[in-house]
């Protein structure tokens, strides 16, 4: 089954069982807090069983922790948060740390400067692994995908 359609139906179960629990009646700063909260301890245990070698907790780890993420952004929905878009802008955001040319700048000690082929692309790595932001990068405004109301 093609991954795109596996993700679309599984955050309509879990649309379908915070609709069933009520989960996304009223929803509140508190209940936010709690979904947090859901999210904070699943990673805990995928953290764990990593650490303990145990591949099917942190096969079991991921599932949930989509699960509660997905939670956590249906609740921001129904607090009248655009969800998607600002996910579609975050991922297009994302997308642009790769640049089709690299400035000077970018190759800072400690980083690695790779290009990736396939894409076209440049890539900066840490000493860690973790993709580093080129000097050209401009952080995404999803200020206009929050409700007027202000807080969460």
């Amino acid at each position: 089954m093609e991954v795109t359609k596996v993700v679309q139906e599984a955050y309509a179960d879990v649309r379908a069982f915070n609709d069933i629990a009520g989960n996304l009646d009223n929803v509140t700063a508190d209940s936010i807090d709690n979904q947090i909260s859901f999210i904070f301890e699943e990673l805990s245990e995928t953290i764990a069983g990593f650490e303990a070698g145990d591949s099917i907790e942190v096969l079991d780890g991921a599932c949930d922790l989509f699960v509660t993420v997905a939670g956590l952004m249906q609740k921001l929905e129904a607090k009248g948060y655009d969800v998607a878009t600002a996910l579609a802008r975050v991922n297009a955001n994302n997308l642009s740390k790769f640049p089709k040319f690299i400035a000077a700048e970018d190759m800072r000690d400690g980083y690695t400067v790779a290009v990736n082929k396939l894409h076209g692309r440049y890539v900066i790595k840490d000493n860690n692994g973790k993709v580093r932001k080129p000097t050209s990068f401009q952080a995404v405004d999803l200020s206009d995908l929050v409700p007027s109301k202000g807080g969460v």
